[in-house]
């Protein structure tokens, strides 16, 4: 199992329209019913961090992200949302991925 975590930086004033975004098109609904997705979502910052947003999902495996990834609907809507975040234009809207650490001997 791995984490996805996407760190999305709202261009000024489109904090709102980010999360429009992600309700109209339904992101997270679709990502749940995406094969190898097991958990996923928007979480809006409410203190001073550089993100606005965070997108955090729980994947089957690596190989799973990047299928989503790879899909042509998430790759489209991307686009749309790219276009309301503080990135270089063309930049890649994709996420940082973490596996769990085990801490206890039953996760080991």
């Amino acid at each position: 199992m791995i984490r996805s975590v996407l760190a999305l930086q709202a261009r000024p004033g489109a904090a709102r329209a980010v999360e429009e975004l992600y309700r109209d098109r339904r992101i997270i609904e679709r990502s749940l019913r995406f094969p190898g997705c097991r958990s996923s979502a928007l979480l809006r910052s409410v203190d001073d961090s550089p993100a606005s947003h965070l997108v955090v999902a729980e994947w089957d495996d690596a190989d799973a992200y990047a299928r989503w990834v790879a899909d042509p609907w998430r790759a489209a809507v991307s686009a749309e949302l790219a276009e309301l975040l503080e990135a270089p234009p063309g930049s890649p809207v994709v996420a940082r991925l973490y596996e769990p650490v085990p801490l206890t001997p039953e996760e080991q």
